[in-house]
């Protein structure tokens, strides 16, 4: 028989993950795709190699030693890949990766990283909202761009990358509130500073209001953190922030953080770009780094 790789890697990676559901958000496809291609591998090997646990997978005795060998198979094609890496990485080239503010702190590593492996490609950053990462990669201003994970884009794929949690965020002697804990039922009444149109975490925040019936008292708007940062400082109001924008400030104790007693916003950040197969090279090779890298771990 002739071997299918896409059979082959639908069955390692979701024996590796033990879940269908993993394998597909890893090869970026649907859950029925996954295993409609297992099926399709059992039925040319003519023998079960895997059965449903639940919400796992379990093995069977042959699917173990399929899977003892495709592993070799699947790191023997990852090292061809570091090694045709190698050989192109001194070629020219360039890479057009889009990033708002805060995810650029983590991204930042992962391109010195990338600098150092594929000198000779030159990466172009362009920085804006959530929004406007989206149109980049539409208008084909940028071949990747980090934007905030959700279904409904129309023509952008995401790979998750990353979780972090917004918090809300006041001044040490507020004179808005002043308990360590709020309810989200409290803040129609409390000043609160958003983030502009097209921000990550003011859709978050908005969308996370409206599941408690929750109209917010708008005091200011703006596009900068650092403003942001600055009017809660001052005393203007409170505001919605994502973790990492405020690790400095919570440490020094200029900003503080107001437990929410319903649960604070999660706000999931990935990779976004039109079509894996349309992307170049250099777009590959980053993609392939940040699968590798210890950025893609939950905050």
């Amino acid at each position: 028989m002739i071997l299918n790789m896409n059979q082959l890697r639908a069955f390692f990676v979701a024996a590796k993950s033990n879940s269908i559901t993993k394998a597909a958000d890893a090869l970026m496809v649907t859950p029925p795709a996954i295993t409609m291609q297992i099926k399709k591998l059992e039925k040319a090997v003519g023998v079960r190699l895997l059965v449903r646990d639940g919400n796992s997978i379990r093995l069977t005795k042959t699917g173990d030693a399929v899977l003892t060998r495709t592993e070799k198979i699947f790191t023997e094609i990852h090292e061809m890949e570091g090694f045709f890496d190698n050989i192109s990485m001194s070629k020219s080239g360039e890479l057009r990766i889009g990033c708002p503010e805060t995810p650029l702190k983590r991204l930042a590593p992962l391109i010195a990283d990338f600098n150092k492996t594929h000198p000779g490609i030159k990466i172009i950053l362009d920085q804006g909202s959530n929004a406007e990462m989206v149109k980049s990669i539409g208008e084909h201003r940028n071949e990747l761009a980090v934007v905030r994970c959700r279904s409904n884009y129309s023509r952008l794929k995401t790979k998750s990358i990353w979780a972090e949690e917004v918090l809300l965020i006041a001044a040490p002697l507020s004179s808005h509130w002043s308990g360590p804990d709020i309810s989200v039922m409290q803040l129609p009444v409390i000043p609160l500073i958003l983030r502009r149109e097209g921000s990550a975490v003011r859709e978050i925040v908005l969308e996370y209001l409206r599941k408690f019936k929750v109209k917010p008292l708008i005091a200011m708007e703006s596009g900068s953190i650092v403003l942001v940062k600055e009017f809660v400082m001052q005393d203007r109001g409170l505001a919605f922030m994502e973790k990492g924008a405020v690790e400095e400030e919570l440490k020094n104790g200029s900003l503080i953080s107001v437990h929410i007693l319903e649960g604070s916003p999660i706000i999931e950040f990935g990779i976004g770009y039109r079509n894996r197969r349309d992307l170049s090279p250099p777009a590959w090779a980053f993609l392939r780094l940040l699968e590798n890298s210890n950025i893609t771990l939950r905050s």
